[in-house]
């Protein structure tokens, strides 16, 4: 009995049920991190998430090229980065891509638009070459490298918004893959429908920066081999 009273008497160690204070602990330990890490996202919100925006930009170093392409749609700004290039002679030939549009009384294609305003801003008419088929930046890839080919472009300056840069240049370089003797150049339009400071405080951009993110991320999966 005395031997056995001293054996308990020297077993101080802590009763554990089975690890659980361990477990308690590790998991104070992770709540803590996690709790660290949201203060940081919190404090820094405004350095990653002006990253993000910037990120789907691409902006190169553009030299003198055949052929300007105007990709469909993004509001008048791309047609007018369009032709400051023209004017400032980067290309001697303007693409304009696009789909059919459904106006109160009229049946217009985007292309046509973009040379209408072209026009009026002082461009012949005679540069434009109108493509008409496509409805998808997929698709304007495509084409684009059809016309490109027929005419026996070697360079070409893609004109578009911003944040289309990049989904769009991705898809270009897929679609010109085989062609290491065509020079694609990329360069976004004026900043004032997109901007990427603060662009989650403007419905707008925060469409935009969404939406293209959404894009990115299926366009990779659909025309990228994984395998």
């Amino acid at each position: 009995m005395t031997s056995q009273r001293q054996e308990n008497s020297l077993d101080t160690s802590p009763d554990t049920d089975g690890g659980k204070p361990v477990k308690h602990r590790k998991l104070s330990i992770a709540l803590l991190l996690i709790f660290i890490l949201l203060i940081v996202a919190v404090v820094t919100h405004t350095i990653w998430l002006e990253a993000i925006a910037k990120f789907l930009v691409v902006e190169d170093d553009i030299s003198r090229a055949d052929v300007i392409v105007i990709l469909g749609g993004g509001g008048p700004k791309r047609v007018e980065h369009a032709v400051k290039l023209y004017q400032s002679d980067y290309g001697n030939w303007i693409i304009a891509t696009g789909m059919e549009h459904k106006l109160p009384g009229l049946i217009i294609t985007w292309p046509q638009l973009a040379m209408k305003h072209a026009v009026s801003l002082g461009v012949p008419e005679s540069v434009f070459i109108l493509e008409e088929r496509p409805t998808s930046t997929y698709e304007d890839a495509l084409y684009v490298k059809e016309d490109i080919l027929n005419r026996g472009f070697k360079s070409a300056i893609i004109v578009s918004s911003p944040y289309h840069t990049r989904r769009a240049r991705m898809i270009f370089r897929k679609v010109f893959e085989d062609r290491e003797d065509i020079s694609l150049q990329f360069s976004p339009a004026g900043y004032s429908d997109f901007q990427t400071h603060r662009w989650w405080t403007r419905e707008g951009d925060l469409i935009n920066v969404v939406n293209e993110y959404c894009k990115l991320v299926l366009y990779f999966f659909k025309y990228y081999d994984l395998t």
